[in-house]
């Protein structure tokens, strides 16, 4: 008698276009063992892939396949694989079987979930992989063990979801393909990498920065060569650290065979810039060479298995050569239990990982976050590489015990105090006063290009209402610039910043922090509303970018309304006045504003120090997760290892192009050869998504200005009404501008 593991969506259809459980287990087993094999692991990725579905075999799933009965208790089939994997003590194999649709479950959990189960004959040719080829087991490292764990319940995620998806002509793939559909060619990537380089220093021979920038360049394709492990690239704002550190990334990724390149990005406005970047000039003709990936759809806690199976075919599991992606979606991953969210994670192997504005790490998250770093270069071949303008540098103490030695991070460039140096082109001027909205809107009104960042979308707001009431035609407005825009949206206005900068028209912008690391802008004066002191410098990096013998100003301010973002933020502005109070008060006297500010530009040594103190006052693993992740608790960690508390819920925002997307996937019929919701799809729409706070969804679901994209899908679309084509989402207490307008 012949068992299945899934039926045919179509009603109706013979058995013999039903999958068999034999066929599904063979090709999850075949995908699994690809994938497991470049962490040294596939005879534990082919166990897990034969003995994931064991409990199929069982009369009351293959009744419920027939009809003859409802899901139910007994129909649930994880637990019988699990619980032989856990009889034979393989506990990694028992915990991503056990997980492989509810998540990983913390131990006591998956302990009650096995305990008294019936055995069930194991698949012909299956095997117990030996417990001392596991990482972990082999050197009695409990947190490698741990780790090792989560990577093979990956490795079974991504070969399950992917036979799914091909078996329901949902995805790109074939069974049995574990390498990336599109080759990872380091070395053409590379070249077209040196071209471009080649093309921006003819264009710019006349730029003082171009001679900097490219030794920065070749620094780093020469230091492609070392060997793998950690380095940090500590270069000035506008000193190329986009296109150098990806030169390092191919570089390093040609040297040692290396399998993808992974971009990660603090903020989506920096997303859309430089995966637009390396789209040009690494993918001229748009075969999807760079993925960029900072959507994450969720199932809602009521959703039915049939409503999160569907989410995740469709959820990605970084198979370009090149992924740009959120800090937030890769640290999480990095700790996740659910499925959807920990499928990537075999993919991070044998990859280069570029952190850019390494700064903006999460402090609270520290400890955990670089105990799983040393693990990834450790045992799974990864290199990493630190970039920022504001090196913490990480640096091993008491209160940051993973943190790094002095020698066990390569400094990719040499001599950065001198390249800091060469690179001033700001003064700060550090305001004495505290300024309220009204002062300042008249001060940047009378000012024809200029840029002020603030501490909260509150603030950025209200300061633009401000200065919108007091510029009248025929200046142009201001423009505004926060999370609450969609990428899409975000984009454009830069780009239109861009084009009146360099234009010479009047440019007057208000942002949140997201304009401070990376953003390719160039202000000649720049207001920073008191924060870290690591913002502080990164907003000047908007300052002169271009080095024009005229300085740049930067002006630092305290406003009346001085609330600040909660947790580390304050913290950190507080230790950002400690720091600026030691540089004034030398031994041999107070120094001058003029001193301090030179300092601030040229010395990059000044936030080694910074970081260190305020790593001294944080808690780096205040949530005890180390401790967790040593007692096996994957659900505990999962929901403890949270970037943003309140991340909120992505929403489409229908504007531009987005318009016609949702149009064409609200009318498309779904055929054998196309689903009526893909990959591709969430890809399209992910560049026209906000996250929304929950407060607020329940405000905008509940008065019926959100609309679901499909039945049952868990993606909503946003009332156009609730969208300001100069402010992005409008909170339930603000008002759209006079005279606003949709995209």
């Amino acid at each position: 008698m012949t068992d299945y593991a899934r039926k045919d969506k179509e009603k109706g259809t013979p058995k013999s276009d039903w999958q068999t459980l034999e066929a599904h287990a063979t090709a999850v087993a075949s995908i699994a063992a690809d994938f497991a094999s470049f962490f040294g692991a596939d005879e534990w990725g082919k166990a897990a892939g034969l003995l994931h579905d064991l409990g199929k075999g069982r009369k009351p799933f293959q009744d419920m396949l027939e009809g003859l009965r409802a899901k139910d208790k007994d129909t649930q089939h994880a637990k019988y694989g699990a619980a032989a994997a856990f009889v034979n003590e393989s506990l990694p194999l028992a915990f991503a079987i056990a997980g492989h649709h509810a998540g990983l479950h913390d131990l006591h959990a998956l302990q009650t979930l096995v305990d008294g189960v019936e055995s069930l004959p194991l698949p012909a040719r299956f095997a117990f992989p030996p417990p001392d080829s596991a990482i972990g087991v082999r050197n009695e490292n409990v947190l490698s063990l741990e780790f090792f764990t989560r990577a093979l319940f990956s490795c079974l995620i991504d070969a399950d979801r992917l036979d799914a998806a091909f078996w329901e002509a949902l995805g790109p793939r074939t069974v049995g393909l574990a390498n990336p559909m599109i080759p990872f060619e380091a070395d053409v990537l590379l070249e077209r990498t040196i071209t471009e380089r080649d093309s921006k220093r003819e264009a710019n021979r006349s730029s003082p920065m171009s001679t900097i920038r490219n030794r920065i360049f070749d620094a780093c394709v020469s230091a492609g060569e070392h060997d793998r492990g950690f380095f940090s690239l500590t270069v000035p704002t506008g000193g190329g650290k986009t296109l150098a550190g990806m030169a390092f990334a191919l570089a390093h990724a040609k040297r040692h065979k290396l399998r993808r390149v992974i971009v990660v990005i603090p903020y989506l406005s920096i997303i859309e810039q430089n995966t637009a970047e390396y789209r040009r000039f690494l993918d001229p003709d748009k075969k999807g060479i760079v993925l960029e990936c900072h959507s994450s759809v969720k199932p809602n806690s009521k959703a039915t298995d049939e409503e999160i199976t569907r989410l995740e075919l469709i959820t990605e599991n970084w198979d370009a050569p090149i992924i740009v992606t959120t800090s937030v979606q890769f640290i999480e991953s990095l700790f996740a239990a659910s499925p959807s969210r920990a499928r990537k994670l075999h993919n991070i192997a044998d990859s280069v990982v570029i952190f850019d504005e390494v700064q903006t790490l999460p402090t609270a998250l520290l400890t955990p976050t670089l105990s799983v770093f040393r693990e990834l270069a450790a045992n799974y071949g990864v290199s990493f590489v630190f970039s920022s303008a504001t090196q913490p540098a990480f640096r091993r103490s008491s209160n940051l015990a993973d943190g790094f030695a002095p020698d066990e991070i390569r400094e990719i460039v040499p001599e950065p105090d001198a390249i800091f140096k060469a690179l001033q082109r700001v003064n700060y001027v550090f305001e004495k006063e505290p300024i309220d909205w009204e002062q300042l809107a008249d001060i940047l009104a009378a000012t024809p290009q200029c840029l002020c960042v603030v501490n909260l979308t509150r603030h950025a707001y209200e300061l633009w209402c401000k200065l919108n009431e007091k510029i009248t035609s025929p200046s142009p407005k201001p423009l505004h610039l926060s999370a609450a825009m969609c990428p899409a949206h975000r984009l454009a206005v830069i780009r239109s910043i861009r084009r009146a900068l360099k234009a010479g028209r009047p440019c007057r912008v208000v942002s949140t922090q997201l304009v401070e690391a990376g953003v390719d802008v160039d202000f000649p004066v720049v207001w920073r509303a008191m924060g870290p002191l690591d913002s502080i410098v990164q907003v000047a990096g908007r300052c002169n970018r271009e080095g024009s013998p005229i300085r740049g100003t930067v002006h630092v301010f305290t406003p009346v309304d001085n609330k600040l973002p909660g947790g580390i933020y304050g913290t950190a502005t507080d230790q950002a006045a400690v720091t600026l109070a030691k540089l004034r008060n030398s031994p041999t006297g107070n120094v001058s504003d003029e001193a301090v500010s030179e300092a601030l530009a040229t010395d990059p040594n000044i936030f080694t120090s910074y970081f260190s103190s305020l790593f001294q006052l944080a808690n780096t693993d205040g949530a005890e997760i180390q401790k967790d992740r040593a007692d096996f608790r994957y659900r505990t960690v999962s929901e403890k290892a949270v970037v943003i508390k309140d991340s909120g819920t992505p929403v489409v925002i229908p504007i531009g192009r987005a318009k016609h997307f949702v149009q064409k996937i609200r009318e498309r019929v779904p055929t054998t050869d196309e689903a009526r919701f893909t990959r591709n799809d969430l890809r399209a729409l992910q560049r026209y998504m906000v996250n929304v706070r929950q407060n607020d969804f329940l405000f905008f679901k509940e008065r019926k200005l959100l609309e679901e994209l499909l039945p049952n899908l868990e993606i909503y679309v946003l009332n156009c009404a609730q969208y300001s084509s100069k402010l992005g989402i409008l909170k339930p207490d603000q008002s759209p501008p006079l005279e606003d307008f949709f995209l």
